[in-house]
Parts: C-alpha cells; sequence; structure tokens
C-alpha cells in the first residue's frame, strides 16, 4: 500500500509549498532552498541560523503573499 498523505515533514518549511522527496534533505523548496544559501552566502552566516531569522522575518512572511 502506498501512503499517499501529505505530512509535515513533506512541506518547505519556509513557504509552506510541496517538497519533493528527493529535496527533502533540508525541508526546503528548491526556490527557499536558493533564496536562504545566496542570503546566507551574503551575509557570511550559516544556512539555518538564516533559515531561522528568515522564518520569522516580517519581508519574508509578506513576500509569502505572493507565493515566492
Amino acid at each position: 500500500m502506498s501512503h499517499m498523505a501529505l505530512n509535515a515533514d513533506s512541506t518547505c518549511r519556509l513557504c509552506g509549498t510541496r517538497v519533493p522527496d528527493a529535496d527533502m534533505n533540508r525541508r526546503l523548496c528548491p526556490v527557499c532552498d536558493e533564496y536562504a544559501q545566496h542570503v546566507a552566502l551574503q551575509s557570511n552566516r550559516g544556512l539555518e541560523r538564516v533559515v531561522g531569522e528568515l522564518q520569522n522575518g516580517p519581508v519574508f512572511r509578506a513576500a509569502l503573499r505572493n507565493v515566492h
């Protein structure tokens, strides 16, 4: 039997869109992953720290209304 239910582990932790199983290592969709990596490189901070800041940042939350 295959399990087709969408669970919290299969969504992007930033935008909430579905994340393909192949991209589940960071739990970020390809768009959010690329953006978070860019911010981390530009700010010389770790990816996990940047993701945490993005999750709580008002600018990113506002951008989510436009779905990327």
